[in-house]
């Protein structure tokens, strides 16, 4: 077994085979002793032999991650090859705009079409297995998007409306960006900088904000990592820290994250960090905004508790009238992620108009149906 410090550089191939193991694994481990006929249904469905099995059960006990259920050397698998960048460019480029084309064209089709283009730029070909696999990689609902349309993608891989229904604490998790709608100021002379960004994240289940981060940078992989970071850790020293008296329970790894199709969700990193941790990671369809629904109210309520700031910009510039945003404006980045902190307590204390309670309450009722789920996980 082999610690993998960057679960970026594993083999995309052994990475896939260590993710459809966690799920099975992840079960049987929580059994205090599995059945027999569980654990060899388990060897049928990963093609393991028994001994082999224990073993992994046991690695994953230690480290109740992905990565735990990697086998073999750091990097490429035995008997496959990394291929050279200018390959990997050219096959990258012959999928987005010969392949992920309304003809449809086949794998066949594809690999004579890299033939071709590495022949044009001197380039040695790739073998035909090695661009299947990049083929395999690939999203099928973003491949059927690209080939048949969204709606085709949508009515095969996403689920009807109105089924959406999530009981549990952590279920899902939606997960967001906005601009806020304040113009901040700098630490040493409170001069008037920019509007930062904020990025949420809401308890389906509950309507419990999550966890945010506050930025003056635009949108990335690193802004969502650190909302995530918050939303997983206890709030508790975080609260502290700030001076704030408050409960704010929410912590531990959501069941799923639900995101939509902004580059910085998709990256590799944001999709091996889900998986590592078994979190599954679900995409808004493309042009069905209603799935974000959520996040989308909860960034609007603070919107609208923000424009009695001061220098906020207000919606649009009607509302706003003749009221000069930047002159008035007096907060500091810290100062508004202390206020943030302020109205989300405060918001998880009242009445929900959708729930009937206050979040915090539903959040308590969803905790305990989490935990009789995990208690008795068989249970229709």
């Amino acid at each position: 077994m082999v610690d993998r410090s960057d679960i970026n550089a594993v083999d995309d191939a052994a990475w896939e085979q260590a993710v459809a193991r966690e799920g099975v694994i992840r079960r049987l481990a929580s059994m205090a002793k599995p059945n027999r006929r569980e654990f060899l249904s388990a060897c049928r469905e990963l093609g393991l032999k028994r001994s082999r099995l224990y073993d992994l059960i046991r690695a994953y006990k230690a480290r109740p991650i992905t990565s735990s259920l990697l086998t073999g050397a750091p990097g490429t698998q035995t008997g496959s090859r990394r291929l050279p960048a200018a390959i990997e460019a050219v096959i990258a480029a012959a999928i987005e705009d010969f392949f992920k084309s309304r003809q449809k064209p086949s794998i066949n089709a594809l690999y004579k079409e890299v033939r071709r283009r590495c022949g044009q730029q001197g380039l040695r070909a790739p073998c035909w297995t090695s661009v299947r696999d990049r083929v395999a990689a690939i999203d099928p609902a973003e491949l059927v998007a690209a080939r048949e349309g969204a709606q085709a993608a949508r009515s095969r891989y996403h689920p009807v409306a109105g089924t959406y229904r999530i009981e549990r604490a952590f279920e899902v998790v939606q997960i967001d960006h906005t601009l806020v709608d304040v113009i901040v100021v700098d630490r040493s002379h409170r001069k008037p900088l920019q509007r930062p960004w904020v990025t949420l994240a809401i308890d389906i289940a509950s309507r419990m904000v999550a966890g945010f981060y506050l930025t003056l940078e635009p949108p990335s992989a690193l802004s969502v990592s650190l909302a995530v970071q918050h939303l997983v850790q206890p709030k508790l020293d975080w609260l502290d820290g700030l001076g704030i008296d408050a409960n704010w329970p929410t912590s531990g790894l959501p069941e799923t994250i639900h995101v939509d199709n902004a580059k910085e969700f998709r990256s590799k990193a944001m999709r091996r960090g889900a998986e590592e941790h078994g979190i599954s990671l679900q995409y808004r369809p493309i042009g069905s905004p209603h799935y974000g629904g959520h996040i989308e109210r909860l960034i609007g309520t603070m919107m609208g508790a923000a424009h009695l700031l001061p220098g906020s910009t207000f919606s649009n510039i009607k509302d706003r009238g003749d009221y000069d945003s930047v002159a008035n404006s007096s907060m500091t980045l810290d100062e508004l992620e202390r206020w943030f902190a302020l109205e989300i307590t405060r918001y998880h204390a009242e009445r929900h108009r959708s729930l009937g309670i206050p979040p915090i309450a539903a959040w308590q009722e969803a905790v305990q149906r989490r935990d009789a789920a995990l208690r008795h996980p068989y249970d229709p």
